[in-house]
């Protein structure tokens, strides 16, 4: 059983504790690799190596198409190592091996992206008065934290990582305990693409002891998370207590409405990708489609049928649809949220146990006769759970959609690209997906309304959040 290690100012470190994170396979269920378990000694390291770093000004000081030529390089590495790390994410994650080796190759994407931007980032000049010359000048934070989760966590640290080094912070990424393996992978395309020791570091330990410990350093300021709601406010509180600045991006309860005049086929491939892929395990999953009664009994035998093709299996059998749950505990939850929604008097019309096997399996669950005050229409599942709500006038449709907590995702489905937009001015929600789930890049910035976060990933938009603005005005008499 191969061991891997903690990144950490270049150098790969096991833990002074000798404690292990134990890696398994949710296709099996096996444990089939472990890494070091980074505690407050190893936190402590990796923040003193970003600190240096940044103190040194080895980064904020480079000319900047250095910088996007460093990045560029990282791209390079990255894509070299897609193949081996898309395996490791896949058999840590279960998703499909096509998903995983994706995965690196957005990372990269994500580099040469904002490689482009490096020396784009102005400040601009203020007209005070005729003896004053003003300007502001655009600076990084520092030390950046980032707390990645499980289910896209390399994706995840492409997006923020980029930002974080095209605008000059130094970083140290903690990893989600679930899948630790493939960030290591990533770390040496660090390792080889020649990034100076210290600006990124990478460590893999529990969340309530080196994530906690990692937000609340006295030498982090800056903090990126993705993740539950509850953890999000307790991050959102330890970096008020320090008074930092904090990205957030946590949970969804995404709907998607369906008008009369909509394009089923459109709809049932979205939620092949939207719900069923990765196993529902998104936080933009669109696990609700609001649906004009209508057409809903013709949408519903299309989801059955695509249900029962769905293959189950591992990521890495060819053919597969449908991918396990990242562990028993979260089947555990995916299954008593769907056995909820049956006792609350939703129908099962496919699904909605999990499937007796070796490994962590959900059936393609729709659940139809889903009403608002359902705790599978309120709550975010993480799981293949569709649900089906119906309506017929499209002020009520809207009104079911904005029903919810969230504001992650939304989607509408109609041909009439009026209604569409009509539609969309109305969702609050920080993504509307028109005709087809998904259909953003790294180009398109990416957040959420009410508590689904704020701030915003991807994209030019992306960089304001990882700089702070100076002002320096000169008096010319």
């Amino acid at each position: 059983m191969q061991l891997y290690k903690n990144f950490i100012d270049g150098k790969w470190i096991e833990s002074e504790s000798k404690e292990t994170i134990k890696v398994d396979d949710p296709a099996t269920g096996k444990v089939f690799a472990e890494i070091a378990c980074a505690k407050k000694t190893e936190v402590d390291q990796a923040v003193q190596a970003a600190k240096n770093s940044f103190v040194s000004r080895v980064l904020v000081d480079m000319p900047l198409l250095e910088r996007a030529k460093l990045m560029h390089n990282i791209a390079d590495e990255t894509r070299k190592i897609a193949n081996e790390g898309g395996k490791i994410l896949c058999y840590e994650n279960g998703k499909l091996l096509s998903a995983g080796i994706k995965e690196f190759n957005d990372v990269a994407d994500m580099f040469d992206y904002y490689a482009g931007l490096t020396d784009k980032l102005e400040g601009k000049t203020i007209p005070v008065a005729s003896n004053v010359f003003d300007y502001t000048v655009l600076e990084p934070f520092g030390v950046s934290a980032h707390i990645v989760p499980w289910n896209f966590p390399l994706s995840m640290i492409g997006r923020s990582l980029a930002c974080s080094f095209a605008t000059g912070n130094s970083t140290i990424i903690k990893t989600a305990e679930l899948t630790p393996l493939s960030a290591t992978i990533f770390a040496k395309a660090i390792e080889n693409a020649g990034v100076p020791n210290g600006l990124i570091n990478i460590i893999a330990g529990y969340g309530d002891e080196a994530g906690s410990y990692l937000v609340s350093h006295p030498d982090v300021n800056h903090v990126v998370f993705t993740g539950s709601v509850a953890t999000g406010k307790k991050i959102l509180h330890a970096c008020a207590d320090k008074t930092i600045p904090a990205i957030v991006e946590l949970g969804g309860k995404s709907a998607g409405i369906v008008y009369p005049d909509a394009d089923l086929e459109s709809v049932v491939e979205s939620a092949r990708h939207g719900i069923f892929g990765v196993a529902g395990q998104i936080c933009t999953a669109m696990s609700r489609l609001v649906v004009h009664k209508s057409v809903k009994d013709e949408l519903i035998t299309k989801l059955v049928n695509l249900s029962e093709s769905l293959k189950i299996g591992p990521g890495y059998e060819e053919g597969t649809g449908l991918t396990p749950i990242i562990s028993e505990n979260q089947l555990q939850k995916v299954e008593g949220y769907a056995r909820s929604g049956i006792q609350q008097g939703a129908e099962a019309v496919h699904g909605g146990k999990r499937v007796e096997r070796e490994g962590y399996f959900m059936q393609a669950t729709v659940l139809n006769n889903v009403k608002q005050e359902m705790t599978v229409a309120k709550e975010e599942i993480f799981g293949p759970v569709l649900s089906i709500l119906d309506y017929e006038e499209n002020e009520e449709a809207i009104k079911i959609a904005n029903d919810t907590d969230y504001g992650l995702g939304s989607g509408v489905f109609t041909k009439d690209l009026k209604k569409a937009s009509w539609t969309a001015s109305k969702l609050e929600a920080g993504q509307v997906y028109v005709n087809k789930w998904f259909t953003g890049n790294h180009a398109t910035p990416f957040g959420g309304y009410k508590q689904s976060g704020y701030s915003r990933e991807k994209g030019v938009e992306a960089l304001k959040s990882y700089l702070q603005v100076k002002n320096v005005g000169i008096n010319l008499d």
